[in-house]
Parts: structure tokens; sequence; C-alpha cells
């Protein structure tokens, strides 16, 4: 626990600049990104009025684990994982992803996804704004209610398509489906992905039974 707080205190330190950041968002009004706060926090609280039997407890763990197992030490934002992926791309010249489960609900809201560090900039100051005023779980349920999980397979209404497609379907295979979309036509390539995924995220609850999810 001392050490959960040790390191959550040394990530609230290296967000300061985000956390200035939103300061200077909320004292200029600036109207572009307050608008996409707006409307992130508008389906966030609409959707805790939804009552999903699909989005329970264990599909959210799952979530955390496979994506952003960081998740209940950050403020919406994975310096960690940032500081990673900039080492990779700067020495191996290859891209690795370091977005939050709040980053990735962003983009997913807001539809912006061009690949530019404009965008990434503004998506992370809008995932520490969005962190401050809402729970992880209600940020992590919002998140896959509204995610894309392939063809035709989009937020709460795919998950249940997913789970009508094979009744013995374990929900880790859902969380699966994030990094590895369904195509449209099933491909002997995908599935062999999508296993290794599946497997990958089994592996990883087992390691992290207690893995914490921040109310």
């Amino acid at each position: 626990m001392q050490n959960g707080k040790i390191c959550r205190a040394s990530f609230a330190i290296c967000t300061t600049p985000f956390f200035l950041a939103a300061a200077l968002v909320y004292l200029l009004k600036y109207k572009p990104l307050m608008s996409d706060l707006e409307k992130c926090l508008d389906y966030i609280n609409n959707n805790k009025r939804e009552n999903s039997k699909i989005i329970n407890e264990n599909l959210i763990r799952a979530l955390v684990c496979a994506e952003d197992h960081r998740n209940h030490i950050h403020f919406g934002i994975d310096p960690i994982a940032i500081t990673r992926a900039f080492k990779i791309k700067l020495f191996n010249k290859t891209s690795q992803g370091a977005s939050t489960i709040e980053q990735q609900f962003v983009r997913t809201i807001t539809k912006r996804y061009e690949k530019t560090p404009r965008r990434k900039i503004r998506e992370q100051i809008l995932a520490v704004m969005i962190s401050l005023k809402e729970s992880k779980r209600d940020i992590s349920k919002s998140y896959l209610s509204c995610a894309y999980y392939g063809t035709g397979l989009i937020g709460s209404s795919g998950l249940m398509k997913i789970k009508e497609m094979n009744k013995k379907l374990h929900q880790e295979k859902s969380i699966a489906y994030l990094k590895y979309p369904k195509p449209e036509h099933r491909n002997i390539h995908h599935n062999e992905k999508h296993k290794r995924r599946y497997l990958h995220i089994i592996n990883l609850l087992n390691r992290e039974p207690t893995i914490m999810i921040r109310k």
C-alpha cells in the first residue's frame, strides 16, 4: 500500500505539466478542448445510467490488465509507457503504443485519429482532465461501451454479438479484439494473432490476480 502511494505521488509529479495545461484550458475557457471534454463527460454520465449486464467487473479487470496495468497509479497518462515508447522510437525506429484507457476513450469519443504530435498532446491533456473528474471504473466501463471490436462490432452491442457467436466465450477473448479487431471475413492470420493475444491476457491475469481498479 505504501509503495502504491509513493508510485502515485511520483506519477503525479511527472504529470504536473499536464495538470498545468489543464488548468490553463479552464482559465482561458479554450473552446475546442472544453467542447471535447464536455462530450466525454456527457458520455460517461449517460453511461452511468445504463445497466449493461455484459460489462461486468471481470471484463473491466481484463481490460485494465491487458491495456493499462498501471491504471490505478496514473492520472490519465502513463509516464513510464510514454518514456518507453519514445526510447523505442528513437533507437529502434519503430512505434509502440503508450495510450492509457483514458486516452483510448478520448480518441474514440472525439473520433480524432490523426497521427500528429498536436493530436497526441491534446488527447493527453483531455485524458488528465477526465481522470481528475471521473472514477477509473466509470471511465473503463464507458470505454468498453463504445470501443471498436471489429467489423459490425461496436460498444456494448458489439460485445453482445461477440458473446452470441460463442456462448462459451471467455471475456478475455473480447478484450483481445481491441488490439486485433475482428475482420469482415475470417482468416487464419487474424485468428492466430487473436489467439496469441487472448493467451497473453490470460497469463497477465494469472500473474496479477488482485489487480486494482480505482473507484
